[in-house]
């Protein structure tokens, strides 16, 4: 019998134990649950960089005078998918060549180079795109929360930078306009 009270305390204390390991998502603090959040958001840029399936929907562009503008997300974006890339201006106020007020390069991907600081949770890219219409250099600069830049030059002395969210390809809802 007392084999048995022995066995039965044994076995109630160690799920004590056990539960107290495993914490409950709804009892998280708010850094722990943070933290989880910026640990799945930092596996989800990893993974899109790595798949080569992402586009940086742009919500301002800024020009090489530091003139930055609010611009549509919908047309004004910069697109990855596996070997090919899509960089896209477009305007909600004019016509344009690509039928959205600006223009849309399309092209092969020439040059990959995609660095990782895993400290600050944040990527950078280069590409090298080569268009019908030219060939540009992509600087992107990827971090947490959103917080994602692409920098645009070509042969040409302009500069463009697109800021905005880097989102998965298949989740986008960017419209693409006639290709040069």
């Amino acid at each position: 019998m007392k084999k048995i009270i022995i066995v039965i305390l044994l076995v109630i204390s160690s799920n004590g134990i056990w539960a107290q390991g495993a914490k409950n998502p709804s009892t998280l603090t708010r850094k722990e649950k943070k933290k989880l959040e910026l640990d799945k958001e930092y596996q989800m840029n990893k993974s899109m960089l790595d798949n080569r399936d992402f586009v940086l929907e742009a919500n301002y562009l800024q020009d090489r005078f530091g003139n930055r503008r609010i611009v549509n997300s919908v047309i004004n974006f910069v697109a990855v998918d596996s070997t090919t890339a899509i960089i896209q201006v477009g305007s909600d106020y004019r016509n344009g060549s690509n039928g959205v007020g600006g223009v849309t390069a399309k092209g092969k991907i020439t040059k990959w180079q995609l660095t990782e600081d895993k400290k600050n949770r944040s990527f950078y890219l280069t590409i090298n795109v080569l268009t019908s219409i030219g060939n540009y250099d992509l600087y992107f600069s990827i971090g947490l929360w959103g917080n994602s830049t692409v920098r645009l030059s070509g042969l040409s002395a302009g500069q463009l930078t697109f800021e905005g969210n880097l989102v998965p390809y298949s989740e986008s809802g960017v419209y693409e306009g006639r290709s040069l």
